[in-house]
């Protein structure tokens, strides 16, 4: 870790932080060991934050929203509705964070898949409505592509209407 620091390695700093929240989450049989998680799980943010717009780091706030949420499932095994509730907060934060950022990727499966996961853990929170919003936001971008691929392959004078009709005069 204190390597991956140095040398500002912020992605291998994440991907430390989660393993280390996985440790935590392990040991969930207190409400220090969840707590631990919690920390761990706040400074991974902090290093995505400052990760930028690396397809890596984009996997890995999925991972981040996806232990958020396991997090939550620990609180409410412990009984402690009000740390389960802010962390279920906080998994809805990043759905919507990984959504935003995901638009900005140009590599669209990854965009539609990170979407996609986003969606999936909003409806883990009940959140119906958002979580439709984003699979139809994620299913326009496969139709936008796709339809923009089709057009790029049709012969000049079928993309054209104005072209077909003067070709026949």
């Amino acid at each position: 870790m204190e390597r991956a620091r140095q040398e500002r390695n912020h992605r291998e700093m994440a991907r430390l932080l989660l393993d280390g929240a996985d440790t935590a989450m392990a040991d969930a049989d207190d409400d220090e060991s969840l707590e631990r998680a919690q920390w761990l799980l706040t400074r991974t943010q902090r290093s995505l934050d400052a990760c930028g717009p690396h397809p890596d780091c984009l996997q890995l706030l999925c991972e981040l929203m996806e232990r958020q949420w396991q997090l939550a499932q620990h609180w409410q095994q412990l009984g402690h509705p009000g740390q389960r509730h802010a962390a279920r907060e906080q998994v809805r934060d990043l759905a919507f964070e990984v959504a935003r950022r995901g638009e900005r990727t140009e590599d669209l499966g990854l965009r539609v898949s990170v979407i996609l996961r986003a969606a999936e853990a909003l409806e883990a929170l009940g959140d119906q409505s958002d979580a439709h919003a984003l699979r139809a936001r994620a299913f326009h971008r496969l139709g936008a592509a796709s339809l923009r691929e089709t057009s790029s392959r049709l012969p000049e004078a079928a993309s054209s209407p104005c072209r077909a009709a003067t070709s026949y005069q």
